[in-house]
């Protein structure tokens, strides 16, 4: 390539990457959404008069009720993460696949099975740093495999009925806790 070429594609590059910078980002950009404030309304708890390490513990003890294989803890973090198997077959799937194979036209592909996710963090809810007041915020995601192995979900869960039956559950955990 000619040096004329050479500097004529730089001097263009340059002027494209001045005009980029040049893109105002919209004022609401980093704004929450009304429902994304809900959905860390109901993912999230404030526990008062309790060491962060018995809230953690209680939360361990939970998830294992719940048949949820604990894979990682930090406690310098305040992290619990698990993780639960499954079945994701559903009737309606399972009936189109039935069809299409009566008719000739092969196999196909159904979910088949879920893994679910569980995040638990705790951070303090006060800038001290002997504070008995922390917040406990639980996040789901679940990734769906269909019976041809191939991901056909991953999405977070958001079932208000989840996050109420788990933290009715730590509620008398943490009590327990506390108590011994």
């Amino acid at each position: 390539m000619r040096r004329s070429a050479r500097i004529a594609i730089s001097v263009l590059a340059c002027a494209l990457l001045l005009l980029a910078g040049c893109v105002q980002t919209p004022q609401d950009a980093l704004k929450l959404s009304p429902s994304s404030l809900a959905e860390r309304e109901m993912q999230s708890r404030i526990y008062d008069e309790i060491d962060e390490a018995q809230i953690l513990a209680a939360s361990v003890a939970v998830m294992q009720d719940l048949g949820i294989e604990i894979t990682e803890t930090d406690p310098d973090l305040g992290l619990v993460v698990g993780e639960k198997y499954r079945d994701a077959t559903e009737p309606t799937q399972l009936i189109g696949a039935f069809i299409i194979a009566l008719i000739g036209g092969g196999s196909a592909p159904v979910d088949d099975r879920q893994l679910i996710r569980f995040s638990l963090i705790t951070r303090s809810d006060s800038e001290r740093r002997d504070s008995r007041r922390w917040l406990v915020r639980l996040s789901l995601q679940r990734t769906i495999w269909a019976s041809n192995n191939r991901v056909t979900r991953a999405e977070p869960l958001l079932d208000a009925e989840i996050f109420r039956d788990f933290f009715e559950r730590l509620d008398k955990a943490i009590f327990l806790e506390v108590q011994s």
